[in-house]
């Protein structure tokens, strides 16, 4: 099967957030028996320098160019380049709409650069002449619509990886895609009175699907629907939730060259003592002690984490013994109060503004527990590579989180700590479990649980194998 995904982020060239490893890891395990094509922007900044293999593709179809709007002559002179990863072809989007970008998002008119994306990505899959054609979130959604409306339409899925972007803009901004070459009616895409490239992926996608079951439950109700619940609702036959995977060769404490020192389910004691040592020194708080329970956090600092809940439970149980770790960029408050408590408390409160991949495994491996306050989380990642790196995590049950972590009471079934989301109490007394946890025997059973589960893709590629195929038989 040949399978073309579109997407603005994937790692390690282009990464943001999740979407960036979701779609590396489970790309990855397709091209195990799959032939696996990847669409993405080419920016000015990028985390790697890909390896090109010299072939290039046209981003314009022929019979599409009857008019010489800017979007065509944009697209006339655009182009695809190959470059190989993994078993898989990469194609990259070389247009002067993205080579000058050092950051994917947060443009002025990202409406009209994704649309472009968009058509060069369908335009793609007709080039390719792939049997399945996969679009993740809103910067790609059109190209759905232009596939609906194709008589030469592939069988086509939509994944959902946050619903609360959906790339909503004033109809008069996006006139355009009534000319060539999109050529789209743009009414049924009307949201409050604005055109919204996510409902136009949810409406014309053969298959949706999101990146947990929890979250899809989630999503069918406001305000988890972000005002598209009832599109979500009359599609829902066709929307299915699939737990997102892991990449156990790039998150592994066994054979990770990123950490201080490598680690197993059979020695995570000591492994975990040293690499909290040399974490320590590393980020010049060497004199943290090491046998108080380390908690991380990493991640984007926005509304969606719940950092506030946080801020104000860390507050109220500041008697506790933990120490933290932060890593992370985004709101500018939240960035000023974590600086505010690691110049406030140094002795137990450390933030690093950014993100920093190599960090972030050292964070993982050096940590006991790992907290996540989100107040949605459509899937969750590092929850996973927690439980990977024998880090229990303490999590708010939503989404995605409340899937993959259980507070069971008995120790055999115990994979983490969970709370209710934005709720400071429940917050702190999660807090307080986690100490009589680190000084409990019972924190052994669970580490060694937790670093036996499989998060990896193996039955999730399955159950995508399931969603294409239900995709191809609408179009037969």
């Amino acid at each position: 099967m040949k399978i073309l995904h579109a997407s603005a982020e994937y790692f390690p060239y282009i990464k943001m957030g999740g979407l960036a490893d979701m779609l590396a890891s489970l790309t990855k395990e397709q091209a195990k028996t799959e032939e696996v094509y990847v669409a993405l922007p080419l920016i000015g900044k990028m985390g790697k320098e890909p390896k090109w293999t010299g072939k290039e593709v046209k981003a314009l179809l022929p019979e599409d160019a009857k008019e010489e709007t800017i979007a065509v002559s944009l697209l006339a002179k655009a182009r695809f380049l190959e470059a190989e990863e993994s078993g898989l072809k990469l194609y990259f989007f070389e247009s002067e709409l993205f080579q000058g970008l050092d950051s994917i998002y947060g443009t002025t008119d990202e409406h009209y650069r994704f649309a472009i994306f968009s058509y060069a990505c369908y335009a793609l899959s007709q080039i390719l002449n792939v049997d399945v054609y996969h679009a993740h979130d809103w910067h790609t959604a059109l190209s759905l619509g232009l596939h609906k409306n194709s008589s030469h339409s592939i069988p086509s899925i939509f994944t959902i990886h946050n619903l609360a972007y959906q790339g909503d803009h004033p109809f008069w901004m996006t006139g355009f895609l009534k000319e060539d070459p999109f050529r789209l009616v743009t009414s049924p895409f009307d949201h409050n009175d604005k055109c919204n490239y996510m409902k136009a992926g949810i409406l014309s996608a053969g298959q949706i699907t999101t990146v947990s079951p929890g979250y899809r439950e989630e999503t069918l109700r406001e305000p988890n629907g972000f005002g598209l619940s009832y599109v979500l609702n009359k599609r829902s036959e066709d929307y299915t939730g699939i737990l997102n995977g892991i990449d156990a060769e790039e998150w592994n404490p066994q054979f990770d060259k990123r950490i201080f020192q490598t680690y197993s389910a059979a020695n995570w004691k000591e492994g975990k003592l040293k690499n909290k040592t040399l974490l320590y020194e590393e980020i010049g708080r060497p004199h943290l002690s090491l046998d108080a329970p380390l908690i991380g956090l990493i991640g984007r600092l926005t509304y969606q984490k719940g950092f506030p809940t946080f801020l104000q439970a860390f507050l109220e149980r500041r008697h506790l013994s933990h120490r933290y770790v932060v890593l992370g960029s985004g709101d500018t408050e939240t960035e000023k109060a974590f600086f505010h408590l690691s110049d406030t408390f140094p002795d137990v409160f450390y933030f690093y503004r950014g993100y920093n991949e190599s960090l972030a495994h050292k964070i993982e491996a050096a940590s006991d527990f790992f907290l996540m306050p989100s107040l949605f989380e459509p899937c969750g990642l590092n929850q996973m590579y927690s439980h990977a790196y024998g880090t229990i995590p303490i999590v708010s049950r939503v989404g995605g989180l409340r899937d993959t972590v259980e507070e069971s009471a008995d120790p055999k079934f115990k994979t983490g700590i969970v709370f209710e989301p934005n709720d400071v109490g429940s917050l702190g007394y999660a807090l307080e479990r986690a100490k009589d946890l680190y000084d409990s025997s019972e924190r052994d059973h669970v580490v060694k649980n937790i670093m036996n589960l499989d998060w990896t893709w193996t039955k999730r590629k399955m159950e995508y194998d399931f969603i294409y195929q239900r995709a191809i038989e609408l179009l037969q």
